[in-house]
């Protein structure tokens, strides 16, 4: 298990119970915020250092936005059809990668590399 808060925002319940049942036991703690309007309140009450946000539900704006309001989250963008076009409008935005969502693998991955490069960072700082 890894000692990481997670955020998962996606904008289909079934789906986002399904990705959920497949990382949940992989973070200490886990929450599914299905409208924009929750993600911000579930980041800040969880103290979340990693988010997954779907694309659909959080434009690049809005995700922007995040990425200013909690510079300590690292931010992973998912999307059904996530490309090149998106993964670079992603980053640009604030967020450290942009996968598909059915990328399980690659979702666990950027939560290993980026939160520990983060951590290591504010040590060093």
């Amino acid at each position: 298990m890894r000692p990481i808060n997670v955020v998962l925002a996606y904008h289909d319940a079934r789906s986002a119970e399904r990705l959920a049942a497949t990382l949940r036991s992989q973070f200490r703690n886990f929450v599914v915020a299905n409208s924009p309007e929750d993600v911000s309140p579930a980041i800040s009450r969880l103290g979340a250092s990693f988010a997954v946000v779907d694309l659909e539900l959080i434009g690049v704006a809005q995700l922007k936005q995040l990425c200013a309001q909690f510079p300590s989250t690292a931010f992973v963008c998912i999307h059904r059809l996530a490309d090149d076009r998106m993964w670079t409008e992603a980053l640009a935005a604030g967020a450290v990668d942009c996968c598909c969502a059915s990328d399980a693998r690659g979702i666990l991955l950027a939560s290993e590399r980026y939160v520990s490069l983060g951590r290591a960072h504010r040590a060093a700082a």
